[in-house]
C-alpha cells in the first residue's frame, strides 16, 4: 500500500478528490490529527525562550516529545487506514462470492472489520491524548502563538469526531451487538474528553488575547 505521507500536499489532495476509495475519510482524519500535533509542537518550540524558567523549559520539552510521538502515530495511521480498508474489502468479496455461508470466511471478514475499526479508534485515542498535552502547557505557551494552539486543539477534537464518523460505517458490520455498543461508548468518551480540553484551551486563549489577562 502506498505511503500517503510521502506525497506532496497537492498530490494528496488530488488523490482524496479522485474517484478512488483511499485515501478517504480515514486518511483525512489521520491527517487532521497529525496537523494538530505538528502545530502544537511548533507552538511549544516557540514557547521556550531565554527567559523561560528551567521548570517551564522541562515541561515544554516533555510536551514536544509527547506530541511528536503522537504526530508519528497519526501519520502512520493515514496509510494504515487504507491497508485495513483494503483487507476488509477483500474479505467481504470472498465472503459474498460463496453461495452458502462459510464460517471461516465470515470469521475472516469479522476480523478484517475489527482491523478497520481499530484504526479510527486509535486516531481518536491519540488525538485525545494530544489535546490533553496542549491543555497542560497552554499557560506557558508563547502568547503570540496562542491562536495557533487553539487551532491545533480544534483539529484534535475534529479528529476524534471524524473518527467516530468512520466508525459508524464499519461498526455496523460487527455481528456482536455488545462489542458494537462498547466501541461507540469508548469513542464518545474520547470525544467528551477532547471537548473538555478544547473548552479549557479556548477559554484561556480568549481571556489572554481578547481581555488582556
Amino acid at each position: 500500500m502506498e505511503d500517503y505521507t510521502k506525497l506532496s500536499v497537492d498530490d494528496f489532495l488530488n488523490k482524496v478528490a479522485d474517484r478512488t476509495p483511499t485515501p478517504g475519510g480515514g486518511g483525512v482524519t489521520g491527517l487532521a490529527g497529525a496537523l494538530a500535533c505538528a502545530m502544537a509542537q511548533m507552538v511549544a518550540a516557540y514557547s521556550k525562550r531565554k527567559s523561560t524558567s528551567a521548570e517551564d523549559a522541562e515541561a515544554i520539552d516533555a510536551a514536544i516529545l509527547k506530541l511528536r510521538r503522537k504526530d508519528e502515530i497519526l501519520r502512520a495511521l493515514i496509510s494504515q487506514d487504507a491497508t485495513a480498508y483494503q483487507a476488509m474489502t477483500t474479505a467481504r468479496k470472498a465472503t459474498f462470492a460463496k453461495d452458502r455461508e462459510d464460517p471461516d470466511l465470515e470469521k475472516a471478514y469479522q476480523d478484517a472489520v475489527l482491523g478497520a475499526v481499530a484504526v479510527p479508534m486509535e486516531m481518536a485515542a491519540t488525538a485525545s491524548l494530544a489535546i490533553a498535552e496542549m491543555d497542560k502547557f497552554k499557560n506557558i505557551a508563547n502568547r503570540h502563538l496562542l491562536s495557533d494552539l487553539a487551532i491545533a486543539a480544534v483539529f484534535a477534537r475534529a479528529t476524534a469526531r471524524a473518527a467516530r464518523c468512520t466508525l459508524w460505517v464499519n461498526v455496523a458490520e460487527i455481528t456482536d451487538g455488545d462489542q458494537r455498543a462498547k466501541l461507540m461508548t469508548n469513542v464518545d468518551r474520547m470525544i467528551l474528553h477532547c471537548a473538555s480540553h478544547l473548552t479549557a484551551i479556548e477559554a484561556y486563549v480568549h481571556r489572554t488575547l481578547e481581555e488582556g489577562e
